[in-house]
Formats: C-alpha cells, sequence, structure tokens
C-alpha cells in the first residue's frame, strides 16, 4: 500500500493508529520514499500520434511564489479528487465560486507545484502491459546512478530511493515477466554487488489515488483524498 500524509507525525498516526486494527493484518514493514527519481505523473504510454501529444502537452505555467491554501482550494481539490477532467464552470459551481476563480486557483495549484496532471488507464486498455516492482539494494555510490537509469526507460512507472532493508524501488510495465530479467542484467553490469531483494507482479488494483477500481481497472467510485483537514 501506498500511503501519503502531510507530515511523518500523521503517517505514523495512519500506520501505528489505523493499521493495527484491521482485520487479518499479522505484520507491517514501512519503508520511507526519500528521493523520487520518477513518479507515474512522468510516465508517457507512448501511443499518442506525435501532434496530438503536441496538444496535450501545455507550455509550463510561469512559476508562482509559494501560498497558503485556504478552504476554496481544498474544495476545488476535492472536486478535482471525483472528476479530475470537470470544467471551470462545474468546478466553480460545485465550490460556490466563478469559472474564473476556479480557473485561476487551480493553475496557481499547478504553478506552484502542489499538484500535478496524471492519466492512467484501465487494465482492459493497456494492450497487455504488466506491472512488475523490483525491490532493489544498490550500492551507495551507485543507487543515485541507476535511480536514474531506471527513471529514463520509457516504460518505468516509478523510481524511487527508500530507507528501509532496501534502498531503491522500481516499478516497471513489461510484456513478458521475463523482460524482468533484462533488467536485471544491466543492474549487475552498471553497479556490481546489487542485490534484488524481491519481484512483484501486480495482478490486480483495487484502488489509485482514490478511486476504487473494478476487476478490469474501471474507476468505479471515489474515496476524495482530505489533503487537508478542516480545509487548512
Amino acid at each position: 500500500m501506498d500511503c501519503f500524509a502531510s507530515s511523518h507525525d500523521e503517517l505514523m498516526d495512519i500506520v501505528i493508529g489505523s493499521f493495527p486494527g484491521l482485520p487479518g493484518v499479522t505484520h507491517r514493514e514501512v519503508v520511507f520514499v526519500t528521493k523520487l527519481y520518477r513518479q507515474a505523473s512522468d510516465w508517457r504510454s507512448g501511443t499518442l500520434e506525435p501532434a496530438r501529444a503536441r496538444l496535450v502537452s501545455a507550455e509550463p505555467l510561469r512559476e508562482q511564489p509559494a501560498f497558503a491554501p485556504d478552504r476554496v482550494d481544498a474544495a476545488l481539490l476535492d472536486e478535482l479528487t471525483r472528476d479530475g477532467r470537470a470544467s471551470w464552470a462545474e468546478l466553480g459551481a460545485a465550490c460556490g465560486v466563478s469559472p474564473q476563480t476556479a480557473r485561476r486557483r487551480v493553475e496557481r495549484f499547478l504553478a506552484t507545484g502542489y499538484i500535478a496532471l496524471r492519466c492512467d488507464t484501465s487494465t482492459s486498455a493497456q494492450q497487455g502491459l504488466r506491472e512488475v516492482t523490483l525491490v532493489l539494494n544498490v550500492p551507495a555510490q551507485h543507487v543515485d546512478d541507476v535511480g536514474r537509469y531506471f527513471a529514463a526507460l520509457g516504460n518505468c512507472r516509478l523510481s524511487a530511493q527508500v530507507l528501509g532493508a532496501q534502498n531503491l524501488l522500481v516499478t516497471l510495465w513489461v510484456r513478458n515477466y521475463l523482460e524482468v530479467q533484462t533488467y536485471e542484467r544491466e543492474l549487475s553490469e552498471r553497479a556490481p554487488g546489487s542485490t534484488v531483494i524481491s519481484r512483484q507482479a501486480v495482478v490486480r488494483t483495487y484502488k489509485r489515488l482514490g478511486h476504487v477500481l473494478d476487476e478490469s481497472g474501471c474507476s468505479r467510485k471515489v474515496v476524495p483524498l482530505s489533503l487537508w483537514r478542516n480545509g487548512s
């Protein structure tokens, strides 16, 4: 399970407070992400034609200074969690502001890096791609190079340095599980002494970014992500 929190203390409340009370939980291991080389919002499937890809690759917004989000911002993010493709008019109506205000505030979120755009597809639309995660222990002098190597691969969904018995976690899309051996051979050449702690094949994803998924990977309901408690 991936857990996100606004602070270390809040994360510990989830891991120590909520998890032990769940039925069937007998063990837990917490691994902290300490550095991201690539995350899911950076992944591109490569299925769009170049002309169409340019249409959805908007020019970067002008960088803005940091700010403290308020209740309107929190409401907008709740609505975007439910429907990331909602129009400015729909967002504004749901939050009691004008479409112009909704657009200005969301663009401010994007420009300051509070949120990022991301698109996921159902498993039925992934054309045979399978999700595999490698949990690695890489010598310290090589971990950054290896993390960036995986991040540069077109089929890499996640490359992250972590703190635990392992120090690198990589998620890849593959068409055949045997492809994993190719990446392991490359790893041994780039970083001698590296160890594969585990290999994990994802057979089903139950929830992603608040969306509860069915067996085909389609969103069936949403559990909104409350990014700020009490809108602050």
